[in-house]
């Protein structure tokens, strides 16, 4: 630890960077600028990235095509109590020079802002807000 943020590195799953552009990636929602800034803060507070501070907010990366990392199992299973989600390519976070970081738990990733300010880059690759169909309730 450096002045009392965790290494974000001794997180991350080696392996699985998203290798398409097509990699469906999911945020649950609804998302504001202002809740977006305050994640990437939050993130920013309790870790650093190979020794620099570092910017990012969670979101989950369809990997398979079934089971809890598919995006039906995100959907159904850790976003469930979302009943509106964001949905978007990984390629549409790649050409607003985000990137995409496999950490914590499997299908977990935090995408890394070059900025606090890059908050705007993401919540336009994000998109609109859509249902969740698998949300409970």
């Amino acid at each position: 630890m450096t002045d009392g943020r965790e290494e974000l590195r001794d997180r991350v799953r080696s392996g699985e960077i998203p290798t398409s552009d097509a990699a469906v990636v999911i945020r649950g929602g609804p998302d504001t600028l202002s809740l977006l800034r305050s994640h990437a803060r939050r993130l920013n507070r309790a870790f650093l990235l190979d020794g620099e501070p570092v910017f990012g907010v969670s979101v989950f990366v369809a990997l398979d095509d079934v089971g809890a990392a598919s995006e039906r199992g995100v959907l159904s299973g850790k976003l469930r109590s979302y009943p509106s989600i964001y949905r978007c390519r990984a390629g549409e976070l790649f050409e607003r020079g985000l990137g995409l970081l496999p950490t914590f738990a499997r299908p977990h990733y935090t995408v890394l802002l070059p900025e606090l300010e890059a908050v705007d880059d993401l919540a336009a690759a994000l998109g609109t807000l859509l249902p969740n169909p698998y949300a409970e309730g």
